[in-house]
């Protein structure tokens, strides 16, 4: 009768299982949401032109090996 006791008080309750999920979705609706206006976002300028250098390094490359 022991053993039962122990097993039952490694199970966790149905009520601390769903304020569980409770907390994860409402972890996994911030995270979503806060993704969302950073994907909103604009590219900062200094992105942008950095990407523009690469290109032009990488068409610069291209044109002097031309295998």
């Amino acid at each position: 009768m022991q053993a039962l006791k122990v097993s039952k008080e490694k199970n966790p309750s149905t009520k601390k299982i769903r304020s569980a999920r409770a907390r994860q979705q409402a972890i996994g609706h911030e995270l979503r949401r806060l993704f969302d206006s950073v994907v909103q976002e604009p590219v900062p300028n200094d992105f942008l032109d950095l990407l523009r250098k690469i290109e032009a390094s990488e068409k610069d490359s291209t044109k002097e090996d031309p295998s």
